[in-house]
């Protein structure tokens, strides 16, 4: 069989790849695809993100696995590509060097019964930036620790006016 995944660089403009893989490869397998699709640094740490619809961050796969005294977290040689994109439109993000934060949207775009043995680009669009784009880490809402619960508590504005 074969998978077609299409990554896609977080970024101003398109800058894409497809890569078709054996769905029965690792996610180890598919970060070097990446890497080598859009002539990345081997020497980089990279972790692949499972989402929910509001693309919230549910689990992390980093690219090795990690073991704790309190868990244990799944390396990416641990887990086969088709456990994970399991059905076309399914969606993963992946985090590609931790230091500039390069972002990337991974989407399962088509199964085939075709045989493949190794993975490759098949399509690129859009040329790799050299810097990676400045990620703002703003709040749709502003936070509030109190919540609604003390907006009419007035305790601090009396004790101001005495001073």
């Amino acid at each position: 069989m074969k998978s077609i995944i299409q990554v896609h660089l977080e970024y101003k403009k398109d800058v894409i790849r497809d890569i078709e893989i054996n769905p029965t490869s690792n996610l180890e397998e598919l970060h070097k695809a990446i890497v080598i699709a859009f002539e990345l640094d081997k020497n980089e740490l990279a972790s692949f993100y499972i989402t929910n619809d509001d693309f919230e961050l549910l689990q992390e796969i980093p690219l090795f696995s990690v073991e704790d005294k309190e868990n244990s977290m799944l390396g990416m040689s641990d887990i086969i590509l088709s456990s994970i994109l399991k059905e076309e439109g399914t969606q993963l993000l992946y985090v590609y060097d931790f230091m500039k934060m390069w972002r990337f949207l991974v989407t399962l775009t088509e199964i085939t019964e075709e045989e493949i043995t190794t993975s490759k680009c098949i399509k690129s669009v859009g040329t790799m930036p050299e810097d990676a784009p400045e990620i703002s880490f703003k709040a749709e809402k502003e936070f509030d620790p109190f919540g609604e619960a003390f907006d009419d508590f007035d305790e601090f504005k009396e004790y101001e006016e005495e001073y």
